[in-house]
């Protein structure tokens, strides 16, 4: 066989032999938390989202409200109210301007947009040391790729 194969972009991909076979798996690129900053999420949906305390899961929830719910969760109400950006009461507000009542932590909060909630998940994985890998579908089509180890 004489014919050239060529593939454009060959450093994109991880190159293996398998049983003789060529395998190329794409590379992940991961984005930065300022690249992640300036991009749109408003319409975008979580494809995956694993968050770590050592090797306990916190949370593979794939909505952002919830995500943050799940670490709130795992944290002393003191802690929360120390370090949260959002305003938070610690009795029933359902309906008070714009405030919901989560009876899993015991506490009313507003929300944010995606962007405001993202956010927050970041700030709370950093304080309580965790570990994150997200996989953030846009309205483009475009996937990013995501972690804080």
């Amino acid at each position: 066989m004489s014919e050239q194969i060529r593939i454009p972009n060959i450093e994109n991909y991880i190159i293996e032999i398998i049983n003789g076979e060529l395998v190329l798996t794409p590379k992940i690129i991961y984005t930065t938390e300022n690249e992640l900053n300036m991009i749109d999420i408003t319409h975008s949906t979580i494809e995956e989202c694993i968050i770590k305390k050592g090797e306990e899961n916190i949370s593979t929830n794939t909505k952002y409200r919830s995500i943050l719910i799940d670490i709130w969760e795992d944290m002393p109400t003191q802690k929360i109210d120390q370090n949260t950006t959002f305003n938070c009461k610690s009795t029933d507000e359902k309906g008070e301007k714009g405030y919901n009542w989560c009876k899993r932590i015991q506490m009313s909060f507003q929300d944010k947009d995606a962007k405001g909630t993202l956010k927050e998940i970041l700030h709370m994985v950093r304080v309580n040391k965790l570990t994150i890998k997200l996989t953030i579908k846009l309205k483009t089509g475009r996937t990013i790729y995501f972690r804080i180890e």
